[in-house]
């Protein structure tokens, strides 16, 4: 959108009044605003030198807020705005009170019956957080003596991507939520701080301060008490303190204390009564591009409750232009003012929403808004969790939990298990009412589920990424970084067949092609910044692999000389040097992992050697499962 001529004269006459006028300096629309009793006409984003040319390109610089008399017909004053030359778009700001988080259900406080016994597993050995183990989302070992319906590899293979980098201090993730509680212990030490107001972990956009406000609580009609856990919860799966010998781990949490990227709290959401007068979230994406995040993490959407889908469309393209042009800026502007920057633009993440089983297929914004990336949500056994919403709109999945995938022998309740297990608030100055203190072992960690949960394992993902990006120098436009990510999944419709508890449709045929490219995987993503090529045999089967086609196919007069694994041991493999045969090399893995495998090669009489990655991976499909 260019800059109109009105744009300018407005800029100008509200940098003449100090950035808070109530005039415009065009003449058609001051009387306009002389005649309603406008007592503010202000830009939505602050005038800034720095950032006027990305304005420019987005035209975030061209919308202005009025406020007038409360009293006035708002329906008559926007058709006399819309009718003033130099206006082309109005719109009716929408109440704050309208944005909801994107999980289904109650927080259920972490407690010793949701631990059993599992002796020593290979997350056991990863890192020494006491429950990694139990987040089966970042590494699933399929049924065992507790729950049968988990599915070995139904997870982001995030153990794997964790021998080439666990994070990075200079990525920074904007949490567009309710509040993080910044000085939660298993989180602190990766939140974000403002290098300017060293104490500003954020701002509190839902209450117009720079006090993050997570004390705040609602009760509901049956006196429970509903606590601002959501965004915690949300930031702790992307970055909780990893090897810090407690709690959970994050997906890009570092290692003992350091190396983890920042999570910066963007509150739009609360219990408190809020402001009216600010717009939470596109104040949220400006205060986000200009302070270094360059993912905007979105576990929330708007209520619609009561539209039709068709209704719904129609009011995101009438009534939220301000918005898509805030997630156009983010995605043009975020990191393009840091050289240092792996990624030059920003990624903007969002949850695509849980009313899979009211609007089926239908899209659901912001989500379905194209340049962002929508997360759809699956079980512990690769299948859509039954609340999920869906469509061709949807871009990837990842795990989000599902409670109906862990019934409890009595009918009618459930475990929490297979939901997503993360962080929780866990200050003390708050009187919970859910009891979350009985157990103080586990005080601080919960389960919840939701689109909302599978939203942070794709930011986390890409926050990996682009860790391992700026550890090896590398850098990407938005537009690339996100094709790399978007190819970075593993198949999962082949497990979209028959029914499913909780679930309306009759055959979960009906998700097939409308779950994205599959679910998201840290380690595809990771080698492919790298540069190195894939391999995936499954575990517990001799597979033989023809490298023909990496080294110029069947005609080819490559020669392969050797094959040495660096570290046959992550494949359960005894050998490092593979037997070969011709261009093929058989593999018999025993347990899940990852290995680089170096080859050595002669073309005439030059020696060279190329270097692959041999991923074992439960959960495989007869095709591979891998795209």
């Amino acid at each position: 959108m260019a800059r109109t001529v009105a744009a300018a004269q407005a800029q100008q006459a509200s940098t003449r009044a100090g950035g808070c006028a109530t005039r415009s300096g065009v003449d058609d629309i001051d009387v306009l605003l002389e005649e309603i009793g406008a007592d503010r006409f202000q830009r939505i984003v602050d005038y800034d030198p720095e950032w006027e040319s990305v304005y420019d390109r987005t035209g975030m610089n061209c919308w202005y807020r009025v406020a007038f008399d409360k009293d006035a017909d708002l329906s008559e004053v926007g058709k006399r705005f819309a009718a003033v030359s130099g206006i082309s778009v109005v719109e009716y700001e929408i109440n704050p009170r309208h944005i909801r988080p994107l999980h289904v259900g109650r927080v259920v406080p972490a407690r010793s019956e949701h631990f059993p016994a599992l002796g020593e597993t290979r997350a056991s050995v990863t890192m020494n957080d006491k429950m990694l183990p139990y987040q089966w989302h970042f590494d699933n070992t399929g049924p065992n003596e507790y729950f049968s319906t988990p599915k070995a590899g139904a997870d982001i293979n995030l153990l794997d991507a964790w021998q080439l980098c666990t994070g990075n201090e200079e990525i920074v993730v904007a949490v567009l939520d309710e509040p993080v509680q910044t000085t939660h212990p298993d989180l602190a030490a990766n939140i974000w701080s403002n290098p300017s107001k060293p104490q500003e972990h954020g701002y509190n956009f839902w209450d117009n301060t720079a006090d993050l406000d997570w004390r705040s609580a609602t009760q509901d009609e049956d006196g429970w008490w509903t606590y601002a856990d959501h965004g915690t919860h949300v930031a702790g799966v992307i970055a909780a303190v990893n090897n810090n010998s407690r709690g959970v781990c994050g997906i890009a949490g570092g290692r003992s204390g350091k190396g983890g990227v920042k999570i910066m709290s963007c509150q739009i959401m609360g219990y408190s009564d809020g402001d009216e007068s600010n717009n939470p979230i596109v104040k949220a994406f400006e205060y986000a591009w200009k302070n270094g995040a360059v993912i905007a993490q979105n576990s929330w959407g708007y209520n619609f409750e009561g539209l039709s889908a068709e209704q719904i469309t129609q009011e995101w393209k009438n009534y939220y232009g301000v918005i898509r042009t805030a997630i156009d800026t983010f995605i043009e502007g975020a990191g393009s003012k840091n050289p240092n920057s792996p990624l030059q633009g920003g990624l903007v993440i969002f949850a695509a929403g849980n009313d899979g089983d009211t609007y089926g297929d239908a899209p659901m914004y912001p989500a379905a808004y194209s340049p962002v990336i929508a997360v759809g949500s699956m079980d512990w056994a690769f299948r859509p969790a039954y609340y999920t919403d869906y469509g061709t709109w949807v871009d990837m999945t990842a795990p989000g939990g599902d409670v109906y995938t862990s019934p409890a022998e009595e009918p009618g309740k459930y475990y929490a298990d297979g939901q997503v297990l993360s962080t929780i608030l866990c200050d003390n100055a708050i009187d919970y009412q859910d009891g979350r203190k009985q157990d103080v072992t586990f005080y601080g960690y919960g389960f919840m589920q939701g689109t909302s949960m599978a939203c942070p394992h794709v930011s986390g993902v890409a926050a990996l990424g682009l860790s391992y990006a700026a550890q090896l120098g590398r850098k990407y436009t938005a537009a690339e970084f996100k094709s790399l990510l978007l190819s970075s999944v593993y198949g999962i419709d082949h497990y979209f067949t028959g029914t499913k508890e909780g679930i309306t449709v009759s055959d979960l045929s009906a998700y097939q092609g409308k779950m994205g490219g599959g679910c998201v995987d840290a380690l595809k993503l990771l080698l492919a910044i790298r540069g190195t090529s894939a391999v995936y045999i499954p575990v517990g089967e001799s597979t033989t692999v023809d490298f023909a086609r990496f080294f110029g196919g069947e005609r080819s007069k490559v020669a392969l000389k050797s094959a040495d694994l660096e570290s046959p041991g992550n494949l359960g493999i005894v050998a490092a040097s593979q037997q070969i045969d011709g261009t093929r090399i058989t593999f018999r893995s025993t347990k899940p992992g990852v290995s680089i495998l170096r080859i050595k090669a002669t073309a005439g009489d030059t020696e060279f050697t190329r270097e692959f990655a041999v991923v074992s991976r439960a959960g495989l499909a007869g095709n591979g499962g891998w795209l």
